[in-house]
């Protein structure tokens, strides 16, 4: 969603829980953007999304719960995302690419800043590596030849390495590259991707 439009006065008007609910999401992810969680504050993520501090109170209870419920939104945006690139028609080539892809525009950001905000729930941090893992063993199984053995210990790894790869990408990747441009960073960005499923795939000597 276009930030210039989210900071942009809103009217109040009457809206549906779930409705309320994406709005300051939404609101608190451009707040989150420009201050991280620390500098989170939750007057401006009202101001920013048109409803009172109560109602944001209401819906989330603290600034604690709702920085931990824009965590959550985006770990169920990167599962479906990344359940859609291996479920595909092309889910042989996707996984590794969407991985990257889904990583970018702040999510690693997120995931970063929650880790160091203190503990959270069990299973939070990446809900979504099991899913993952139960996808690209089954592509795996789909493309080994008769007779060929399928570690999904082998599977698990490959999960963590390119999950590793995608998260140091998205936070280290622009500094490491020191590119002049953001197109020219997010060219390097996609040719690293490229590089590094051709790695994985066993077709780098």
């Amino acid at each position: 969603m276009d930030e210039d439009r989210l900071l942009s006065a809103i009217k109040r008007i009457r809206r549906t829980p779930e409705e309320a609910r994406a709005l300051i999401l939404d609101a608190a992810e451009a707040c989150m953007a420009k201050a991280g969680p620390a500098g989170l504050r939750l007057q401006e993520v009202a101001e920013v999304a048109g409803v009172s501090h109560p109602t944001i109170l209401h819906h989330f209870e603290s600034r604690e719960g709702l920085v931990r419920a824009v965590h959550l939104r985006s770990m169920d945006r990167l599962r479906e995302t990344l359940t859609a690139a291996m479920t595909g028609a092309d889910a042989s080539i996707q996984p590794v690419a969407a991985t990257f892809a889904a990583f970018r525009d702040g999510l690693a950001q997120r995931i970063l800043w929650m880790l160091q905000s203190g503990p959270s729930p069990a299973g939070t941090p990446l809900p979504v590596f099991e899913t993952m893992v139960e996808h690209l063993h089954a592509i795996r199984l789909r493309l080994a030849t008769p007779g060929q053995p399928i570690d999904v210990e082998d599977t698990r790894a490959i999960v963590h390495l390119t999950v590793i790869a995608a998260f140091g990408e998205a936070v280290l990747g622009q500094r490491l590259r020191r590119s002049p441009t953001p197109q020219d960073d997010l060219a390097g960005a996609t040719r690293f991707a490229e590089w590094f499923a051709r790695l994985i795939d066993g077709q780098v000597g």
